[in-house]
C-alpha cells in the first residue's frame, strides 16, 4: 500500500491533515519527535486539580479510531448542539481566563481514556477521516494532557450536573468544577500505564486503509472526464478494506465496460 498519497480534500472547507505515524507510541519521548501533539501527554506535576475554577465536560466517542485521530492531530468535533455549547464556553472562558477541559470515554468501553484541553473555538473546516465522515462537521483544536485507561469504578462515586453518575453521562454533559476537580485528580494520580496508545499501530493501519480508499475514490471521480457516461458511486468501504486489490480491479473493469457499452449505442 502506498503510504504517501495526497490528503483527500474536496473543497476549501475540508481540513487538510497529512498522515503521520511512528513505530512505538508508548515511548512518548521518541514518538513526540515525529508527532508534536504527543509532547504534553502524561506530564507529571501539572496539578491542574488545584485550580480555583475550570470548565469541564464529558465527551463520549462511538469508537477508538476517532480518539486515535484526535490525539494524533489535536482536533475534535461533536454534534451541532455540543459544538455550539463548547464554542460558547470556550469564548466565555477566554474572557474570564478559565480553561475548558474535556474528559473522554468510548461508548461501552467501561472506562475513561483521557483528558484534553480545548485550545480554540469552533472552526468551519471539516476533517475527512473520522469513522463516520458525513456525521461530523467542523472542528476544534485540542491538546491532550492525559492518555490513560481509567476504569469506571474509580469514578462511580461522582455525579454530573444532572445528578447522574459520571460513568453514565450523555455525550456533552457539563460538570461543575468540584466534580471535574476530583476526576482530574484521579487522572493525575492514576499510575497504570495501559492506554489507547498501545493500540495505535493497529489503528494506524485502519487509518491508512481509509485514506487510501478515499484517495482512490477521488481518482475515480477525476476520471469521469474520460468516462462521462459512468455514474459515479461511493463503494462499500468495508469491502474495499478486506479486498483492496481485487476491489480496485473489479471496479475499474466495470468502469470501462459501462463506458464502452454507452459509447457504442
Amino acid at each position: 500500500m502506498n503510504n504517501h498519497f495526497e490528503p483527500y480534500v474536496r473543497n476549501k472547507r475540508d481540513l487538510k491533515v497529512p498522515y503521520i505515524s511512528c513505530q512505538d507510541y508508548t515511548n512518548l519521548e521518541q514518538a513526540s519527535k515525529l508527532i508534536p501533539a504527543l509532547k504534553q501527554i502524561n506530564q507529571s506535576d501539572r496539578n491542574l486539580a488545584d485550580a480555583a475554577n475550570s470548565y469541564t465536560y464529558i465527551l463520549r466517542s462511538n469508537n477508538d479510531d476517532d480518539i486515535h485521530k484526535s490525539i494524533k492531530y489535536g482536533i475534535w468535533t461533536s454534534s451541532k448542539e455540543n459544538n455550539e455549547k463548547l464554542n460558547a464556553k470556550y469564548l466565555e472562558g477566554q474572557q474570564d481566563g478559565i480553561p475548558v477541559y474535556l474528559f473522554f470515554s468510548v461508548v461501552r468501553s467501561g472506562q475513561f481514556v483521557g483528558v484534553a484541553k480545548l485550545t480554540s473555538g469552533y472552526k468551519e473546516e471539516s476533517f475527512q477521516y473520522w469513522w463516520e465522515i458525513k456525521k461530523w462537521k467542523g472542528h476544534f483544536n485540542v491538546q491532550w494532557l492525559y492518555v490513560k485507561d481509567v476504569p469506571n469504578k474509580h469514578f462511580e462515586h461522582l455525579r454530573n450536573s444532572d445528578n447522574i453518575e459520571v460513568t453514565r453521562s450523555r455525550d456533552g454533559v457539563f460538570l461543575n468544577w468540584e466534580t471535574g476537580k476530583q476526576m482530574m485528580k484521579i487522572f493525575e494520580e492514576f499510575s497504570d500505564q495501559k492506554s489507547i496508545l498501545n493500540d495505535f499501530t493497529v489503528i494506524d493501519e485502519r487509518e491508512q486503509a481509509l485514506r487510501q480508499y478515499k484517495y482512490q475514490m477521488q481518482q475515480q471521480r477525476n476520471q469521469q472526464q474520460y468516462y462521462p457516461y459512468y455514474p459515479y458511486q461511493y463503494y462499500d468501504y468495508q469491502q474495499y478494506q478486506q479486498y483492496p486489490q481485487q476491489y480496485q480491479q473489479q471496479q475499474q473493469q466495470q468502469y470501462q465496460n459501462d463506458y464502452w457499452q454507452q459509447a457504442q449505442k
